[in-house]
């Protein structure tokens, strides 16, 4: 949707096929008698001062900054998010940070063979290991990382670990002691930015980024689903789509694709090479159930969410401590997050059965009983990961060389670039393709 803004913005016609019948994709929010939740839920933060002066005047001036409110719940104990080195001295338990402080000083003395970060053979086994030492990654990160992703940390690459998180134990203690480190700017930092949420939910973003583009000209369709991408002679493409119960076809000079690569790749015509279309197929997507309980419970988790270890879910959110105005008033909506694959049988339960698989849990930790839960919300996303296996990058670098060398053909986004990235660089990468892509354009009049 920010490239069609800014693509209008240039004097280009664009039509926009989306699948479903709401704008935002991952960042969309779904509402349901006033009931809003998004699927996560996010807030909106980001060292890129372009992209946070271009959403927040969006909003002419009416979203304000506050702080992330974020925990990790660890045996029973609300730890600081993301993890620093007073969480683990201190918030672990003394004998915990005694045994993780040894074993990160062994790790230093006698650091472990490992492949570079930038091969894409580096795991997430060999990183972990490396950057905190035997004990808490066999304690924390590695559970955590197992439950998230549902891939052994044996086989993850490194990469699994977003850019800004990829910080060790000796950067958060240097954080700690304020002292500021210059290899970027690490997931603590990110962490302390100020965030903003719209009044009604995160989709409001999308929704005023799609109304920008609307109103610069763009043709949005929605509950339109694509079938199938026709490369024509001279440059042009045609899209097959389904929509209202019926097909149709649209052609232009260019296609930004975002759908997962794994099913585009299979949408071709002329077909792809049997090559390229097998290692398309071994790039796969981990799944996400976010379930919605409405309840008249109030500040449940003293924060806006939690990440929690050996639970059906990886975190729990709290919609009423991003906005009240996310539920009717007097009420509120918990959101657990189930990662899954799809297929599963989390991904195939109803949303009585996810309840009954959590909320033994989550009566059990003193959040919410059965009996305070009036109604339930449910949103399944099939590809919500891109999931980097140790060999994903051969796989990901002959897809893209592919489609690289097919004239009037690009991906863009999580999913259509199979990169694990965040809204605002996702929006910072279209905004930048936006500007290459029409370098030379020349409007028609």
């Amino acid at each position: 949707m920010s490239l069609a803004w800014r693509a209008c913005e240039c004097g280009a016609g664009v039509c926009v096929l989306e699948s479903d019948k709401v704008v935002g994709g991952l960042a969309k929010t779904i509402r349901e008698d006033g009931y809003c939740m998004d699927v996560g839920p996010h807030s909106f933060f980001s060292e890129d001062t372009q992209i946070v002066n271009t959403v927040l005047a969006l909003f002419h001036g009416a979203l304000k900054p506050c702080q992330r409110r974020v925990k990790f719940y660890y045996r029973g104990k609300y730890l600081n998010y993301p993890l620093t080195a007073f969480s683990v001295l201190f918030q672990m338990g003394i004998w915990s940070g005694i045994r993780s402080a040894m074993s990160f000083l062994k790790c230093k003395m006698f650091p472990r063979k490992r492949a570079r970060a930038d091969s894409g053979d580096e795991t997430v086994e060999e990183w972990a290991l490396n950057s905190f030492g035997e004990h808490l990654y066999r304690t924390f990160f590695k559970p955590y990382t197992e439950q998230f992703w549902k891939v052994s940390c044996a086989d993850l690459s490194s990469r699994s670990i977003p850019f800004h998180t990829r910080t060790n134990f000796a950067n958060t203690l240097r954080m700690l002691l304020k002292r500021r480190y210059t290899d970027g700017t690490s997931l603590v930092e990110r962490e302390m930015l100020p965030t903003y949420y719209p009044d009604s939910g995160f989709g409001e973003i999308a929704e005023a980024i799609a109304d920008a583009a609307r109103k610069a000209g763009a043709d949005i369709r929605l509950g339109c689903r694509v079938v199938g991408v026709e490369r024509l002679r001279g440059g042009l493409v045609r899209v097959s789509y389904e929509c209202d119960g019926g097909r149709k076809e649209i052609e232009g000079s260019h296609l930004v694709s975002t759908i997962p690569l794994n099913q585009f790749v299979k949408m071709l015509t002329p077909p792809v090479p049997a090559e390229v279309l097998a290692a398309a197929g071994r790039l796969d997507y981990r799944s996400l159930v976010a379930l919605g309980m409405v309840t008249e419970k109030q500040h449940i988790l003293r924060c806006a969410y939690i990440y929690v270890l050996n639970r059906p879910y990886n975190r729990i959110s709290e919609m009423n401590e991003f906005s009240p105005s996310t539920s009717p008033r007097g009420n509120n909506i918990l959101v657990v997050e189930m990662p899954c694959l799809k297929g599963s049988p989390a991904w195939n339960a109803s949303a009585d059965e996810l309840f009954n698989m959590c909320i033994g849990s989550l009566s059990e930790d003193g959040f919410i009983a059965p009996g305070d839960v009036e109604r339930l919300l449910l949103i399944k996303e099939p590809c919500a990961y891109p999931i980097y296996r140790k060999d994903y990058a051969t796989n990901l670098n002959r897809v893209l060389d592919y489609l690289g060398g097919s004239e009037g053909i690009s991906t863009l986004g999580r999913a259509g670039e199979f990169m694990y990235m965040d809204v605002d660089i996702c929006m910072r990468r279209a905004f930048d393709f936006a500007a290459r892509l029409l370098s030379g354009y020349q409007p028609v009049s």
